[in-house]
C-alpha cells in the first residue's frame, strides 16, 4: 500500500503541480476511497441476485464465443453383448458476442482537496460509491432489457425464450391474476411452471420463479377458501418442491410487450444462463483536468447469455 501511495503521489506531483504534502495526502485519500468502494455493503440490484455471475472472459477481450446447446438421443434397454448402443450427443450452435465497455467518473476540485488538507479530514467517498452504483445500475438494466442503441440483447427481450399469455377469464375478461379466483391463479401458475417440461419432453424443469411485485403480493396475500389460512403462494411452494426460489423482482413490473406485469420461470444455472462481466468495476489513475482531480471508472460486460432457451419461459398479462 505504501509503494502504491508513493508511486501515485509522484505521479500527482509531476502532472498536477502539487507540493509533496498535498500529493501524498491526495494519493492516500484515493487509496482509502478505493478500498471503501470495494467493501461497501449495499443491497444488490436484482440481476446480480437472479443470474449466475461469470467473470471467466479475460479482461480486455473484444469478443467472446457463446454456445447454444441442445441435447439429442436417449438410452434404450439392451441385451447382453449388444454392440449397437444408441448414441447421445449435444449439438452446439456457435455465436460470437461482443464485449462492451461502459464507464463514468467522479472527481474533487482543488478547493475540496485544500479544505480537506486544512481541516485534516478525509475526502468524502460518496462520489466514488455513486460512481460504482451508476455502473451497477447500467449493468442491471442491460442484463434485463439490453441496449437497443448498441444492439445488446437482454434476458427479457431474448427472442429465443418462449413467451406465453394467460387466459382472459378473470373479472371483465382480464388476464391479470388479481382478477381471478384462487383456482384460476393456481392453474395459471402451474401452466407457466409446466411449460418448461412440456417444451423439453420432461427433460428440464424450473428451479426458480420470478414475479413482478404485484403478482407476488397477490399470491402471497390471497388465502385459499377452506384452506386453513394457506395462501396461494404457500400452496404452490408445497406442490413444487423442485423450485427453491420464489422471488419478487421489480424489473418485471410492466415488462411485457403489452406493458403488463410478467412472471418468469426457468432453470437458473451457469450452464444455462449467466451474467458475463469480465470487469465489474475498475478505477483508473487520477487525472488533473480543468482545476479538478478526476477518476475515471470503467467496466466490461457481455450481458446475459442464455445457452438453453427452452429451459425458460416468460408469461405476460399477469
Amino acid at each position: 500500500m505504501e509503494k502504491y501511495d508513493a508511486k501515485e503521489a509522484q505521479y500527482l506531483q509531476d502532472t498536477c503541480h502539487m507540493d509533496e504534502s498535498a500529493s501524498v495526502f491526495l494519493a492516500r485519500q484515493l487509496t482509502h476511497i478505493r478500498s471503501q468502494v470495494l467493501t461497501v455493503k449495499k443491497a444488490p440490484l436484482n440481476a446480480f441476485q437472479v443470474f449466475p455471475v461469470q467473470t471467466d472472459i479475460p479482461a480486455g477481450a473484444e469478443t467472446a464465443v457463446q454456445y447454444i446447446y441442445d441435447a439429442v438421443g436417449m438410452a434404450e434397454i439392451i441385451s447382453n453383448y449388444a454392440d449397437d448402443l444408441h448414441r447421445v450427443d449435444v449439438i452446439a450452435k456457435e455465436q460470437a458476442v461482443k464485449v462492451f465497455a461502459l464507464g463514468d467518473a467522479y472527481g474533487y476540485n482543488r478547493r475540496e482537496v485544500k479544505n480537506a488538507i486544512f481541516a485534516g479530514v478525509n475526502l468524502s467517498a460518496m462520489k466514488a460509491q455513486q460512481a460504482r452504483r451508476g455502473i451497477d445500475v447500467k449493468l442491471n438494466q442491460i442484463a434485463w432489457k439490453g441496449d437497443t442503441d448498441h444492439n445488446i440483447t437482454g434476458f427479457l427481450n431474448n427472442p429465443n425464450i418462449s413467451t406465453m399469455s394467460l387466459a382472459a377469464d378473470g373479472t371483465g375478461s382480464k388476464t391479470t391474476l388479481s382478477t381471478k379466483t384462487t383456482d384460476q391463479m393456481i392453474r395459471d401458475m402451474n401452466n407457466i411452471i409446466d411449460a418448461i417440461p412440456a417444451a423439453t419432453n420432461e427433460v428440464e424443469q424450473a428451479n426458480t420463479v420470478l414475479m413482478a411485485p404485484s403478482v407476488y403480493r397477490t399470491l402471497s396475500e390471497t388465502r385459499i377458501p377452506d384452506g386453513e389460512g394457506q395462501t396461494v403462494l404457500g400452496f404452490l411452494q408445497a406442490v413444487h418442491p423442485e423450485i427453491n426460489r420464489w422471488m419478487k423482482v421489480g424489473e418485471l413490473k410492466g415488462a411485457g410487450t403489452d406493458g403488463t406485469d410478467m412472471v418468469v420461470a426457468g432453470y437458473f444455472d451457469p450452464m444455462y444462463v449467466r451474467f458475463e462481466i469480465p470487469t465489474r468495476f475498475e478505477q483508473l489513475p487520477v487525472q488533473y483536468r480543468n482545476l479538478e482531480y478526476v477518476i475515471d471508472c470503467v467496466a466490461e460486460a457481455v450481458g446475459v447469455t442464455v445457452t438453453m432457451p427452452m429451459a425458460f419461459v416468460k408469461a405476460q398479462g399477469c
